[in-house]
């Protein structure tokens, strides 16, 4: 696993330092297909949250590392995940549950130089479709700490109306591990100038 470094942390703070706070539950109806992140009002309850179980981010989304799936089976059966997105290009193909149908990989390294931004819309599209029609995707990468949450963080901006500053904070209250590299975070801040209201 990559080890957050000084100057990842660092650069992580000096980005995210630049949002205003706002509340997570103030989320925004945008083009009418948003939905509240708790789903409805309902509270997210973790008891836990480490590098070794998987970590559920809202209703329809949760974010592990590849090897969680089979250490939190527990989390897994009571999930019932019907997609699995793999985001570490140097994994094989994920040996999927019973339950899932549909199987998507982002071959993509954790570096600051690799381009999330081809894949942002396909990973959140896809994670929204599985939702609406009743499903639930599990997103993972090597360790769930970098590539997989920076598409869950994406997913937030975009589906659940939230800044950048909130869905980092809501997937970091999920998922405390979470780290991602300073490049994906200066990419998520150019995604959710995208969706920012004028």
């Amino acid at each position: 696993m990559r080890q957050p470094t000084a100057d990842t942390m660092a650069s992580t703070a000096v980005l995210l330092g630049r949002y205003s706070s706002r509340s997570a539950d103030q989320l925004h109806d945008r083009c009418n297909n948003r939905v509240p992140v708790n789903g409805g009002g309902a509270a997210i309850v973790l008891g836990r949250s480490d590098l070794f179980s998987v970590s559920p981010i809202c209703p329809g989304l949760a974010l592990c590392g590849a090897l969680s799936i089979y250490t939190d089976k527990e989390t897994v059966a009571a999930l019932r995940p019907t997609c699995l997105i793999n985001c570490a290009g140097e994994l094989p193909d994920t040996p999927l549950p019973d339950t899932v149908h549909r199987y998507h990989k982002v071959p993509v390294a954790d570096t600051v130089v690799t381009d999330l931004g081809p894949h942002m819309d396909t990973v959140t599209d896809l994670i929204h479709q599985e939702y609406m029609s009743g499903g639930t995707t599990l997103i993972h990468c090597a360790a769930g700490v970098s590539r997989s949450a920076a598409f869950c963080i994406a997913y937030l901006i975009k589906y659940r109306g939230m800044t950048m500053n909130n869905a980092y904070r809501h997937v970091a209250k999920c998922r405390p591990c979470i780290n991602p590299n300073a490049g994906f975070i200066s990419q998520l801040i150019e995604f959710e100038g995208k969706f920012r209201e004028e």
